[in-house]
C-alpha cells in the first residue's frame, strides 16, 4: 500500500520550485494511510511480537475510518446532552458493518477480540466536544467501545483494546493524562450528565449497571510509531512515516 503511495508521489513531482507536487502531500502522506499501512502488515503478521494487542487472532478483520454506536444517543430532536456516533481511525478484530450503515461497526456476536486504534502525528487528543467539554477522545471511544461489547455480549475471555498511536516527538500526546481512573471518571461524568437531560432508555439503564464491569476488559495502551515501525523493520515503510511527519510536524 505504503510502496503505491510513494510512487504516486513521486510521479507527481512536476514542477519546478515550489511546489514540486501537484497536489497537497498530506492528502497521502498522513496519519490514515500510515494506520492502514500498518493494520495492513499487521494483519499478515507472521511472528510473535512484544506489543500485547498482537497478533491478530487468524480470522480477525481488518477496517479504517469506521464508526461507533455511542451510548449517549439523541432521545429527542436537538437534545443538547446527546451526541453523534465516534469516529475511529482503525479496528481489527470480530465485527460486521452493521445492516442500513456504509461504516457502523457492530461486533460479532461472542466476539473474542476487538482492537480500535486512533492514529496521531502532531494533533493533540481533543479534549471534549460542544455538547461534553469534559470528555475527551479516549475516553469517548473508551466508552463506544464498552458499548459495543455490551450489545455483543463477548466471551469470558475476550480481549478488547484501545490503542493510541503517536510519533515519540509528539509532546502533545501524554498517556499519563489518560489514566484508567481518568477514563473512568470522565465516563461516569458524562453518564451522570446525560441521566439527568433526559427520559431513562432499556440502553442507558444496561449501560449504566454494566458499564464498569465491562470496562475492566479493555486494556489501554499508548504506543509510538518509533516503536511499531522497529518491529516491523521495513525501511520502506519507515521512509513513509519520515515523509508523513515532514508534511505533518507543525511549525
Amino acid at each position: 500500500m505504503w510502496k503505491h503511495l510513494l510512487r504516486i508521489y513521486e510521479e507527481s513531482q512536476l514542477n519546478e520550485g515550489k511546489p514540486e507536487c501537484l497536489f497537497a502531500e498530506t492528502l497521502i502522506f498522513d496519519e490514515g494511510w500510515l494506520l492502514r499501512s500498518v493494520l495492513k502488515e499487521w494483519k499478515t503478521l507472521s511472528m510473535g511480537s512484544r506489543l500485547p494487542f498482537l497478533p491478530f487472532p487468524q480470522n480477525a478483520k481488518i477496517y479504517a475510518q469506521g464508526q461507533l454506536r455511542t451510548p449517549f444517543r439523541a432521545r429527542v430532536r436537538g437534545e443538547s446532552k446527546a451526541e453523534t456516533h465516534t469516529h475511529i481511525d482503525g479496528i481489527a478484530g470480530h465485527f460486521t458493518i452493521a445492516d442500513g450503515t456504509k461504516s457502523g461497526i457492530k461486533l460479532a456476536p461472542g466476539c473474542r477480540y476487538i482492537a480500535a486504534f486512533e492514529a496521531k502525528l502532531y494533533s493533540s487528543i481533543a479534549k471534549g466536544t460542544k455538547k461534553a467539554e469534559d470528555y475527551d477522545q479516549v475516553s469517548r471511544t473508551a466508552a463506544c467501545l464498552v458499548h459495543a461489547l455490551l450489545e455483543a455480549g463477548p466471551v469470558a475471555d475476550c480481549a478488547a483494546h484501545l490503542v493510541v498511536l503517536y510519533p515519540e516527538d509528539n509532546l502533545a500526546v501524554n498517556p499519563d493524562t489518560c489514566s484508567e481512573a481518568h477514563i473512568r471518571e470522565q465516563i461516569d461524568n458524562r453518564l451522570r450528565e446525560y441521566k439527568k437531560a433526559g427520559r431513562s432508555t432499556p440502553e442507558i439503564e444496561r449501560f449504566e449497571a454494566r458499564w464498569e464491569g465491562m470496562m475492566q476488559r479493555l486494556q489501554v495502551h499508548f504506543v509510538t510509531w518509533e516503536e511499531v515501525l522497529q518491529e516491523i523493520g521495513d525501511e520502506g515503510l519507515h521512509r513513509f512515516y519520515e515523509q508523513c511527519k515532514r508534511f505533518n510536524r507543525k511549525t
